[in-house]
């Protein structure tokens, strides 16, 4: 699952260094934990905050290979929101606290997406379009 975080019309993302591509912050979920909890520890573990859930906007069953193995992805992608006026909406590139700061977050502005990698694709488009009252989407990749 992953965290929808827009502000001021900029969406943040991540990367590692070893990938030439950018993904929505997330994680997968734990045993006997809803996809909701697992979205506001996985924000808590890379981000050290506690993120307010609103909404599921997509679901994407994606199909994929990342370092020469093969993956079936089911993904819940939540609107989330940081609390207000924290002091991550105001730094605009910075290392997360997982893994010794291995994943690089930046937030990018709908724009620059355009001509960016960005994964699962149809992020790109959508992540634009994203609308508070629109329902669930669900996409099939393969």
């Amino acid at each position: 699952m992953a965290g929808i975080i827009i502000h001021q019309g900029k969406v943040l993302l991540h990367t590692t260094e070893q990938d030439d591509f950018w993904n929505l912050p997330g994680g997968r979920v734990e045993f006997n934990e809803t996809t909701e909890a697992a979205i506001v520890r996985e924000m808590y573990e890379e981000l050290g905050v506690r993120v307010q859930p609103q909404r599921v906007a997509f679901v994407s069953e994606d199909f994929f290979e990342y370092d020469g193995m093969k993956y079936h992805e089911i993904g819940f992608y939540y609107v989330i929101t940081l609390p207000k006026d924290h002091r991550l909406y105001n730094e605009m590139e910075f290392k997360g606290l997982e893994d010794n700061g291995r994943l690089t977050f930046h937030w990018f502005s709908f724009e620059e997406l355009q001509s960016m990698e960005v994964y699962p694709v149809f992020l790109k488009k959508d992540l634009c379009d994203l609308n508070d009252t629109e329902g669930l989407k669900h996409y099939v990749q393969k």
